[in-house]
């Protein structure tokens, strides 16, 4: 089975996704190939090098995260021209952009051989579904209905998002799966390294992800003043960069709040990173399946998240795993660290029900399998 991945989204959870995903289904005897952008994280294309250690062949193809008549002409006709070579199996679109371009390849491309190519696609967070303004929200709905018929099969990484697929492109269940993300355990122990003790006088917090509108980093740092206030030998670590970071850190400053809070920037490797954390914090705006928090609770960290999108499903609808905050206000944000700050045990006790929880629920060899399976089927 040849089956040809389409991702534009090369940052975040969508990187770690194709990281995953695509070496262990290769172990497993599938072709894998794929065709990314670097456009928006030129440092893929050193995860592109890996992935082509591992026999999996990858291509760069120039693709905007919005929408640029020119660059996405361009971008479909490179799209057909690679299918036509690779003459794939399967097509399988990893996250909005590349789920229209990918879809629009496939549906031209079929039209010329005059044959079917199964198509999967997994958003990675339904765009109709987010905290995106009105009006795109609206154009993304009326983008995906008109590509609805094009896909063979939907992959939603939450049961959250599944019931928004549904509602308005998926009636039929058996086009629709759910999968979660799941976690390497095998490889992120191997990178792990020490943990701080579970005593310390200076506490870390740390939020991992892009800084942007829909991980709401600001909501933590506007709690950070009553933290520390509290808690004076606190520090906060945003670890990942984006489009907010220069905005957030003229926050900080304006906020006098630089001895306390840190950031790091974009790290290609944070995994081994949670485990120097105390507690980790995300605050998000929207969600699927974030990887920030499986990759927190298989480190064994107590986990403060948003009640939002796949979040409840991650860390249990009791929040035995974590800490649910809702709504996710700067007050209530603070008042969840100050509590967790000398709560040494009940921050033990979410950590360990974390890891147990990525144990049995997500993680990769259940991915691949149900992958492998969706695939498998759409073929039969």
């Amino acid at each position: 089975m040849k089956v040809l991945h389409i991702v534009e989204a090369t940052q975040g959870g969508t990187r770690r996704h194709v990281l995953d995903l695509l070496p262990a289904l290769s172990s497993r005897g599938v072709t894998c190939r794929l065709i990314y952008s670097s456009l928006r994280y030129p440092a893929f294309g050193q995860d592109a090098t890996q992935l082509q250690s591992a026999g999996i062949h990858t291509r760069d193809v120039a693709m905007a995260r919005g929408w640029s008549p020119t660059l996405d002409g361009r971008a479909l006709r490179a799209l057909v021209q690679q299918m036509q070579h690779e003459r794939p199996d399967v097509v399988h679109c990893h996250s909005t952009k590349a789920g229209v371009l990918g879809r629009l390849a496939t549906g031209l491309l079929q039209s010329t051989l005059k044959r079917r190519i199964p198509l999967v696609y997994t958003p990675h967070c339904v765009a109709f579904d987010t905290g995106l303004p009105h009006t795109s929200r609206r154009l993304a709905r009326w983008i995906e209905k008109l590509l609805a018929p094009l896909t063979t099969h939907f992959i939603a990484v939450s049961h959250h998002e599944a019931r928004a697929l549904q509602h308005v492109l998926v009636p039929r269940r058996e086009r629709l799966s759910v999968i979660h993300n799941g976690i390497d355990l095998e490889a992120f122990d191997a990178l792990s390294l020490p943990e701080l003790p579970r005593a310390n006088a200076n506490f870390s917090v740390a939020c991992f992800g892009r800084l942007s509108a829909q991980k709401n980093q600001r909501a933590l740092l506007a709690a950070w003043p009553r933290v520390q206030r509290a808690v004076p030998a606190a520090q906060l670590h945003f670890i990942g960069g984006g489009e907010d970071q220069s905005t957030l850190q003229g926050l900080s400053a304006a906020w006098k709040l630089q001895n306390s809070v840190t950031f790091a920037g974009e790290i290609a490797e944070p995994r081994p990173l949670y485990a120097h954390h105390h507690l980790i914090v995300q605050p998000s705006r929207w969600e699927g399946c974030p990887y920030s928090v499986l990759e927190a609770m298989a480190a064994r960290r107590a986990v403060v998240a948003a009640d939002v999108g796949g979040l409840r499903e991650v860390l249990g609808n009791d929040s035995r795993a974590g800490i649910l905050c809702k709504p996710c206000s700067p007050d209530a944000l603070a008042a969840h660290i100050i509590a967790l700050t000398d709560d040494i045990d009940c921050r033990q006790q979410l950590g360990d029900k974390a890891r147990q929880r990525i144990e049995t629920h997500f993680t990769l060899t259940e991915m691949v399998a149900k992958t492998l399976a969706v695939y498998e089927s759409i073929l039969a």
